[in-house]
């Protein structure tokens, strides 16, 4: 059923004065609740509105038939107000009615006596005489308290149809377990059962007005994914709301690749638990060129499936700004100077991708079409390869690489790693691989030799003494730290434990050997460990009392 129809329902319900009840199903987050409300305001600014108080109620946790009916009394509001919550000044107003309604003597009974529902039980029952000709929205039924009985909801709900004379709706998550009382006596109770069920279109609809940010965009996104939770899709709008001010003085397509990957993330991070076919965010995160067939990854039937849907949303590469926006998802907030330098960076890749010889035309190349057009592929992208230099990642150079081995263009790859090398050769960090491989997407061997072989060579000048002087007893180093070390040879270690006296000589010794225990420990730190070793060692050949000194820091003197 349209949402229009589910509309002209309950105006048709709620202009009537006639005592009826409506029950209004749907699953879980397709905005069950946030429509009923939305359309309730409609129909009170259209005057369509007939009874002239109103009461919410959520059994979420109710125990009690007792407990229920006084909540119903303690959420009454006038209709000329149906758009704000109950409140302390609302029930103030409604016991003082209540009170007058019974006469002095009630006055006199309550007189300098607190009217809370703690202190006297009989207000509770007192409260339930007042409630007539009230429209009464009763939500939550699957989540009521264990003490209160679903039959008994729905015998109450019928006397206050019959005796009261009110109107009530039930609003109820569709498939949910323990409503199979609500099944077996519906038909004694409700007068009309509504199936509300929209379609991803029509949720976006519901959650957003005129006044979201982007709205028109931010609905084809959410719709073309076929989200129907409004509470994701309001998560989406918030998260869209905060970024999209940080995306000003930037190129359009910073704006949209915000808007285009918030919408995938949350989904994905939201959802992704409950549902198999939707791709985790740690999938979509971890994936660059194996997306676009290049590389022989095995891929499972499931994340196939997976690359299926991110093709079918025009998902295709995640870079740094992407990795920022899937952050904000999970803390909910964007940290303003990372984003805005992401977002420059990008920026200039995208200015640089719209000259014409684009590196980004290039590879529309191997995209657009099934051509047997190998030569042009490779020859286009070789040539704008060497113009946009510098403006093309370290991934972007990977896949390249990674599509001309596989075209059998063995000496262009290796050429334009060379290329890419001496004409970034300033950008030292650039060369990190500790720092900069996200995604674990840099896996030509090559590539990874020469930035290694670069980076050592750019990397700070400090000696091994230098080094461990720094980050002895601490538990953070940099990359240039590993490199100064595993580069440091056996005979210098051995000059610099022999020389060094004092506390830090021990501190120097265990921080050299602990990068060997890591379970995870790369070659590199494993070197590290591998040579001050080696020199401890030789110090332990030379005397029994350094044998024993040595030996105190665990080392093997088997060959000493």
């Amino acid at each position: 059923m349209s949402v229009e129809v589910i509309k002209d329902q309950i105006f048709q319900f709620l202009s009537s004065d006639e005592p009826e009840v409506m029950a209004i199903k749907g699953e879980w987050g397709v905005g069950k609740t946030f429509s009923w409300k939305k359309f309730l305001n409609e129909a009170r600014a259209e005057n369509k509105l007939n009874l002239e108080r109103y009461s919410y109620v959520s059994l979420f946790g109710i125990n009690s038939l007792e407990a229920f009916k006084y909540t119903i009394f303690e959420n009454v509001i006038k209709k000329e107000i149906i758009d704000t919550d109950a409140s302390i000044e609302t029930f103030k107003s409604n016991t003082a009615s209540l009170i007058e309604s019974f006469g002095r003597q009630s006055v006199n009974l309550f007189k300098g006596t607190p009217i809370i529902k703690s202190f006297s039980p009989a207000i509770e029952t007192i409260s339930f005489l007042s409630l007539n000709k009230t429209l009464i929205c009763i939500d939550d039924l699957e989540r009521k308290g264990k003490g209160l009985e679903i039959k008994d909801v729905l015998g109450l709900v019928s006397l206050l149809k019959e005796q009261k004379k009110c109107k009530v709706v039930l609003l109820l998550n569709d498939g949910e377990d323990g409503l199979g009382d609500y099944e077996k006596y519906r038909e004694k109770v409700i007068d009309t059962e509504l199936a509300f069920a929209p379609d991803p279109d029509e949720c976006a609809e519901i959650a957003y007005s005129e006044k979201t940010p982007n709205y028109s965009r931010l609905r084809e996104l959410t719709t073309s994914l076929g989200i129907r939770n409004i509470r994701i899709l309001k998560k989406i709008e918030r998260l869209a709301t905060i970024a999209l001010p940080l995306t000003e003085g930037f190129e359009p397509e910073i704006l949209d690749q915000v808007l285009h990957s918030l919408v995938l993330f949350a989904w994905s991070y939201f959802c992704s638990n409950s549902n198999e076919d939707i791709p985790s965010l740690e999938f979509i995160t971890r994936k660059g060129y194996s997306l676009l067939g290049i590389g022989d990854e095995e891929v499972s039937d499931q994340h196939k499936k997976w690359q299926t849907t991110l093709h079918a949303y025009n998902y295709q590469l995640t870079d740094e700004l992407d990795l920022l926006l899937s952050e904000a998802v999970k803390t909910g907030y964007f940290v303003v100077d990372e984003f805005k330098q992401k977002a420059a960076d990008k920026n200039q890749q995208i200015i640089a991708s719209k000259s014409e010889g684009s590196f980004s035309n290039a590879w529309r190349l191997y995209h657009d079409t099934f051509n047997d057009n190998c030569e042009e592929v490779i020859n286009g992208l070789y040539k704008s390869f060497k113009e946009n230099c510098k403006y093309i990642t370290p991934t972007n150079l990977n896949g390249t690489v990674s599509l001309f081995r596989e075209l059998g263009e063995e000496e262009k790859a290796s050429e334009i790693i060379d290329i890419y090398i001496e004409s970034r050769k300033n950008e030292t960090e650039l060369f990190n691989m500790k720092e900069n491989d996200f995604f674990g997407d840099i896996r030509d061997k090559e590539i990874i030799e020469k930035f290694n072989e670069r980076y050592s060579r750019s990397v700070s000048t400090e000696t091994a003494k230098q080094v461990l002087e720094r980050i002895a007893g601490r538990n953070g180093w940099n990359q240039g730290d590993e490199v100064v070390l595993a580069s440091t040879s056996v005979d210098d270690y051995y000059n610099l434990f022999k020389t060094e006296s004092g506390r830090h000589l021990s501190s120097f010794v265990t921080t050299c050997l602990k990068f060997g225990q890591f379970a995870n420990a790369s070659d590199q730190l494993k070197e590290i460990a591998n040579r001050a070793t080696e020199a401890l060692r030789r110090i332990a050949g030379e005397s029994e009392i350094n044998k024993r000194r040595v030996k105190k820091f665990g080392v093997s003197l088997e060959d000493a």
